[in-house]
């Protein structure tokens, strides 16, 4: 039956869906649910794994080129002296877009659609993708039971089998587990393929495994239990009430070495499932979970209870070379570096090897998957994923060889902690310069052009001697660049102290033309074959230094050329704009004294106001705070729907502000049941924000600071505009 499916092309192949799971006997025994699944819980049926979705979106042809070209923002920097790492600052590229969506045949209006992934997985024409029924229309689930659907791409397993069979090694452990299966996606009558299927790490989740659906829920994306990392966690629950102490307590257990901080890990984390989690890990060789990359997962702790792990983007499992010893995430590697917990975890990994690393049922399991993965697939890609599932086959039954040692106590080294790096937004720049073609040569680049209105983050910065060059690069140029041919053109500042900064860029010599434009962009370069030609660096030459210092790429920047040639003598002149860690040519932003906007506190939400919808706003400043500089929005990640404020409003020090919306007056914009408020400064940084959740600020309702200006957000039943806020 499998290798009838592996033959037949994908509109063949769906009928196929009842005579696959008539073929249990032949497949294999049938895919378990999670060992806590209740009986009839009403999303069972959209994750069965014979049950392949037939998703179809429908949106403007903009909104989806806009879409998929979306990518985050973020650059990886040591965290150096920073006190905290920002949390998750690429999720705010990724903007909601409405669609039609279609589901086996059923159509849904006006949903939300949104991209998914970071680094590895990103991809402009399979995009991984979020869909959220209820994002733009309140109480709308696919088939009543589910609100949101995640679909993964598959770009790092080829063979879509990983992420649903590694949940399955983790459910059948007794671990909480997402559930997974198919869907084939078009995209305005265009296939894009197989995706996989992923139930949300949310609420309903929560519901289906744990006895009290209503404590914290994090999630770990480069994150770790050390005091820097505090706030690069991403809390899902209980957003608004400030709450951290299921990190704070895992933070402080950690930093004690003695035997009493594993007594306060033990009450802070269930370390009895945290062995089995992290055995799981090691099973499925999850190379990119908690225990080996301090990425790819999350926690929930019940109210009174203790931290569980839960596993999340399981694609990157089952591949050779994976190591045995995962312990680089705190937890895991403390408890590795004293010997009884280290035992105690070796007698964990035989357990799972014994009961729940069954290979004759790992296989039959994985033939069951690859037969759906052929009959859906796209023909293009069914020989690659045939030809993955392999890889897959053979790390199954290779696994148990590579870790019996480890499960038997054989002491090994270690893994070095090293603390992850932290994610910053770059600086974002403008400049501009004028030179002449043939000047790359001379003997005093600040003779031979200018660079003129460098602008970081909207701030213009200090001026000071100037110079730009061009011409052709030479041959030890090329050698140096990877490049046959380039023109190359560096802009350089004299700072104070006389030292030298600059930019550096190339790119082919005829792309040197008048209106010529391009953009370097090297999240890119690993699609392309070879080397890009073109990029950019910047760097900086120490006073009396023969050599470049602190030589860095650029990873986001256009240049847009308003006039070039390569004729010597021919002007060369344009712009340069981007995104940098940093300062750009040595000049760091001015420093002014309290930010823009410090003291502008969201105070008070009234989402269903009564006769209009309001929000209050109060100045903690010790100055008169004008709006006319910053913009608002119900929406903290879409860009577009950001609005300024009329010119004119401003707070006095300790005054309150109620901005009252109306639908004629402030188009666009309307508070809702569940939603969000955000106020930024005009380059983009965001001052002040609020998320609320059906319920929390209904009708005759608000949401409110309690205590006034310095409490987190609580449902209030007497809302005050303009004044201080009650406690009831």
């Amino acid at each position: 039956m499998g290798g009838a499916a592996v033959r037949l092309g994908r509109d063949v192949g769906r009928p196929l869906l009842g005579l696959l799971a008539a073929a249990g006997a032949l497949l294999g025994a049938a895919f378990p649910a999670a060992a806590d699944d209740p009986p009839g819980h009403p999303a069972d049926p959209w994750f069965a794994l014979e049950h392949v979705l037939d998703v179809a979106v429908e949106m403007a042809p903009s909104d989806w080129d806009r879409l998929r070209r979306q990518a985050p923002t973020y650059e990886w920097v040591p965290l150096g002296d920073r006190a905290e790492c920002p949390a998750r600052p690429f999720a705010a590229v990724y903007s909601w877009f409405a669609a039609d969506v279609t589901v086996n045949g059923r159509r849904y209006g006006n949903v939300g659609v949104r991209k998914k992934g970071s680094v590895d997985s990103l991809h402009e024409e399979k995009p991984a993708l979020k869909l959220r029924f209820d994002r733009f229309v309140e109480g709308q689930a696919l088939g009543g039971a589910l609100e949101r659907i995640t679909l993964n791409n598959g770009v790092q397993d080829p063979s879509l089998l990983n992420t649903c069979l590694a949940y399955s090694v983790f459910a059948d452990a007794g671990l909480p587990a997402p559930r997974c299966n198919y869907a084939a996606v078009t995209v305005n009558g265009a296939e894009l393929g197989l995706y996989v299927h992923v139930e949300d790490v949310e609420r309903s989740l929560l519901s289906r495994v744990f006895a009290d659906p209503g404590g914290d829920l994090y999630e770990g994306w480069n994150s770790d239990f050390l005091p820097g990392f505090r706030g690069a966690f991403e809390k899902k629950t209980n957003e608004a009430n400030g709450d951290r102490s299921a990190v704070d307590a895992v933070i402080a257990a950690l930093a004690d070495p003695s035997p009493a901080g594993l007594e306060a890990l033990a009450a802070a984390v269930d370390l009895d499932r945290f062995l089995t989690f992290w055995a799981a890990e090691a099973l499925t060789g999850h190379s990119g979970g908690y225990a080996a990359e301090r990425t790819n997962y999350h926690f929930y702790r019940e109210p009174g209870g203790r931290v569980v792990f839960i596993p999340w983007d399981t694609d990157y499992t089952f591949y050779p070379d994976t190591p045995e010893v995962m312990a680089r995430g705190a937890i895991a590697h403390r408890l590795y570096g004293d010997a009884a917990w280290r035992a105690a975890y070796a007698r964990r990994l035989r357990e799972l090897l014994d009961t729940v690393w069954n290979e004759t049922e790992l296989l039959r399991r994985s033939e069951r998957m690859a037969a759906i993965v052929q009959a859906h697939v796209l023909p293009g890609e069914r020989e690659h994923a045939a030809g993955d599932a392999d890889r897959v086959r053979r790390f199954i039954a290779a696994r148990r060889a590579e870790l019996l040692p480890l499960a038997a106590g054989t002491p090994a080294v270690r893994p070095a902690r090293a603390e992850p790096a932290c994610l910053v937004e770059p600086t974002t720049f403008e400049l501009r310069f004028r030179t002449t073609w043939g000047s790359k040569d001379s003997a005093d680049p600040f003779t031979a052009g200018s660079v003129t209105g460098n602008r970081q983050n909207g701030v213009e910065q200090p001026a000071g001697p100037s110079g730009a060059t061009a011409g052709l690069a030479g041959a030890q140029d090329q050698a140096l660049l990877g490049v046959e041919a380039a023109g190359v053109v560096t802009l350089v500042v004299m700072a104070p102290d006389s030292s030298i900064h600059g930019v550096t860029f190339w790119k082919a010599p005829d792309r040197f033309v008048d209106g010529s434009r391009w953009t370097i962009d090297r999240r890119r370069w690993s699609r392309w074959t070879g080397r890009p030609n073109g990029a950019a660096v910047k760097w900086s030459l120490p006073p009396g230094a023969a050599e470049p210092e602190h030589v860095s790429a650029l990873n986001d920047v256009t240049i847009a050329l308003d006039a070039a040639g390569t004729e010597p003598g021919a002007a060369v002149s344009g712009r340069l704009y981007g995104r940098t860690i940093g300062p750009l040519l040595g000049i760091a932003e001015p420093k002014t004294g309290a930010e823009p906007g410090a003291g502008l506190i969201i105070n008070e939400v009234a989402a269903r106001g009564a006769p209009r919808d309001w929000f209050e706003l109060y100045n903690a400043g010790g100055a008169p705070l004008a709006l006319a500089g910053f913009v608002f929005a119900d929406d903290l990640t879409d860009r577009g729907r950001r609005t300024s404020f009329p010119a004119g409003l401003s707070i006095a020090p300790g005054a309150y502000l109620r901005i009252e919306l109306d639908a004629d007056g402030w188009p666009g914009f309307a508070l809702g049941r569940d939603e969000e408020l955000g106020i930024w400064q005009a380059d983009g940084r965001l001052v002040a924000q609020v998320d609320w959740r059906e319920g929390e600020s209904g009708r005759g309702l608000s949401y409110a600071r309690v205590p006034d200006v310095t409490g987190p957000f609580r449902t209030v039943i007497d809302p005050t505009p303009g004044a201080p806020n009650a406690r009831r």
